[in-house]
């Protein structure tokens, strides 16, 4: 027989929402439509964080597609380093957007990104 359902969903989407929402100090957000974000856990987000989160279709809201855009690269940035494959720099730019909470992703230490140079 499979396990009986946990009651709370083990999705990171509403947590890492909440961090977002303390970290810069949003007092609304806008997010793409998710099956997890239903009326009670917008209402539990509201409620714990003060904000409010306003869920829209991706392809129609352009700062949407930025973020899934910019998400998704931070997160390919973050999949390489942990595999061994990382580029410093890299990580050190992305390092200041990375909440000190969450679990793997760290730059190497010391690490500084290199001055640009012209070629």
């Amino acid at each position: 027989a499979p396990p009986p359902a946990s009651p709370v969903p083990r999705d990171p989407l509403v947590p890492a929402i909440a961090r977002a929402i303390a970290r810069w100090g949003a007092t609304s957000v806008v997010h793409d439509r998710q099956t997890v974000l239903d009326a009670g856990r917008l209402a539990a987000l509201r409620a714990t964080t003060g904000a409010t989160v306003r869920l829209v279709p991706a392809r129609s809201d352009a700062r949407v597609q930025v973020a899934d855009f910019v998400a998704g690269t931070a997160r390919r940035i973050a999949s390489d380093a942990l595999a061994g494959r990382g580029d410093a720099e890299l990580g050190v730019l992305l390092a200041p957007y990375v909440d000190p909470a969450s679990i793997g992703f760290r730059p190497a230490p010391g690490s500084r990104p290199r001055p640009a140079t012209a070629d």
